[in-house]
């Protein structure tokens, strides 16, 4: 028998492969030359933000299991933000906090859009 920690967990690999095409989406040269976004971190940052937003709030809308999928990717991108801020040379006792930060500012962003989004699909039905 393989231990659990061991076992191909193909829910994890659908998190991972959602969370990699936002983070390729959002490098997309399109941004930063067509649209004028910054390439810099805090650009490449806001551009990650607002697709997981944009995802965050079409799956908030679909259900209980589309939910816990939102979540999940949600923690995943908090993960993924605390190994970058630790690898940008954040120090240890700040990066819990900073992270916080920001996850809080995400989770405040799509609280407040999502309702946009949702009254600005239902204006075409």
């Amino acid at each position: 028998m393989i231990p659990k920690r061991f076992r191909l967990n193909l829910h994890s690999r659908k998190i991972d492969d959602l969370y990699g095409a936002i983070v390729a989406q959002s490098r997309r040269a399109a941004f930063y030359i067509g649209y004028g976004v910054p390439d810099t971190v805090d650009g490449r940052f806001d551009l990650i933000v607002l697709h997981m937003v944009l995802l965050l709030a079409r799956l908030d809308r679909e259900g209980p299991s589309a939910r816990d999928l939102g979540q999940n990717l949600f923690d995943h991108f908090c993960r993924d933000l605390d190994a970058n801020l630790r690898e940008m040379g954040v120090g240890d006792l700040a990066v819990p906090k900073t992270n916080a930060g920001f996850c809080r500012g995400i989770l405040w962003q799509t609280d407040r859009l999502s309702g946009r989004f949702y009254c600005a699909g239902q204006a075409g039905a």
